[in-house]
């Protein structure tokens, strides 16, 4: 039986992130196939502060040993962000890496004691993502087979000078979609494995219809936006683009998700936090389009609930992770600019029909290439070789 070491900034059933909830489904998923799993992750909850708010010490949680560790340092993150943008204006070869992945966080070194404290009990260690403090120096600490999920994109922290050996330690490196497998290997040239793994998704089919509309007296159609809504998500364009779509068609541009920035006044756009799962979905399957404006995504696991409810997307073509998903799955259209992306709801919009086909598409693709049945398999398989072979 196989012992699994999973390591992640954060871990719980209330965490929200892409990389953490794609280390939890891994995490379940493998307990569920029978692996020992144990999760190795801090006691913060909001990445924002990494203030401990866990208890540390160990827990179960669905058949998943977690232990926790405490943060040593927490963070400002105005302070940060300061720090940051001096940091990357300054030349490469004056900058303090080591620092700014202690500032990056969370910073606990008893995390990585931990790891080498187990080490002896572990198979094969994996380390989702590759931007933070516990993998840039937890993968150091192991010296068993390690695996990185490394959920990137093209960003400046990813090409600073310490990513080579982040890039080049692991053996095998696991990739959610085929463009960011091409950019790691344009950029490190890993000399060891490389898969397409891509992830799980599952989704509720039956859920009530007109539970989002009657629960927040959404009466008009509307655009949906989910995910964070902060500054680098591409929102602007989106906000300036709604300006122009609102004044010859009735729609709402509706937002849910965490608040970070300001949002624009501006009559038909509707800001509602946080929602059930339910409601958050049923709002997919009623809407117009769900449109994704971020320029950086690694998956984008909104545009995979979108292809569940079949409802087409429209996408940053920046991305190159969100126009292959259009591509492979021609279950959306992609925009370079405000204009471009008028253009996109509009074709959608006026033609019924396309959207139909555009949103059986998107759930054709979604089914052929993220259940977890695919995906659990795709792992079991890189593991046992990984094991095999050291």
């Amino acid at each position: 039986m196989m012992k699994v070491g999973i390591i992640v900034q954060r871990y719980g059933k209330d965490v929200l992130g892409g990389a953490e909830t794609l280390a939890k489904n891994v995490a379940e998923k493998l307990s569920e196939s029978g692996f020992v799993v144990t999760v190795f992750t801090t006691a913060a909850k909001d990445y924002i502060t990494w203030k401990d708010e866990f208890k540390t010490g160990e827990s179960i949680l669905k058949g998943v040993l977690i232990k926790r560790y405490s943060v040593k340092q927490e963070r400002n993150i105005e302070e940060f962000n300061r720090f940051s943008e001096k940091f990357f204006q300054t030349e490469i070869k004056d900058r303090d890496e080591e620092r700014w992945i202690r500032e990056q966080g969370p910073y606990s070194p008893d995390l990585i004691e931990g790891l080498k404290d187990s080490e002896k009990d572990i198979d094969v260690f994996i380390f989702f993502t590759y931007l933070y403090y516990t993998t840039v120096e937890g993968l150091k600490a192991v010296s068993k087979p390690a695996v990185l999920f490394p959920t990137a994109h093209d960003e400046l922290p990813i090409h600073m000078s310490l990513m080579q050996d982040v890039f080049k330690r692991p053996d095998s490196i696991f990739f959610l979609t085929g463009a960011e497998m091409n950019f790691i290997r344009q950029k490190f040239n890993p000399r060891k494995g490389m898969d397409l793994i891509r992830t799980g998704v599952s989704f509720s089919e039956s859920i009530k219809r007109g539970l989002f509309r009657n629960n927040y007296t959404q009466y008009f159609p509307y655009i949906l936006y989910a995910g964070r809504i902060e500054a680098g998500k591409g929102l602007e364009t989106v906000f300036n683009a709604f300006r122009e779509i609102r004044k010859t068609r009735l729609v709402d541009l509706v937002l849910i998700g965490k608040k970070l920035m300001d949002i624009p006044d501006v009559e038909g756009i509707k800001y509602l936090g946080y929602i059930s799962e339910e409601e958050k979905l049923d709002a997919f399957r009623e809407a117009i389009l769900s449109v994704q404006p971020s320029p950086y995504e690694s998956l984008s696991f909104t545009t995979l609930e979108s292809f569940s409810q079949k409802t087409p997307v429209l996408v940053n073509r920046k991305s190159e992770v969100l126009y292959e998903h259009t591509l492979l799955s021609k279950g959306g259209l992609s925009y370079e600019n405000e204009q471009e992306l008028i253009d996109g709801f509009e074709t959608i919009y006026e033609d019924k029909k396309l959207k139909k086909k555009m949103g059986i598409d998107g759930y054709k693709y979604l089914m052929a290439n993220f259940t977890w049945d695919v995906v659990v398999d795709n792992i079991k398989k890189s593991l046992d070789r990984l094991v095999k072979n050291n």
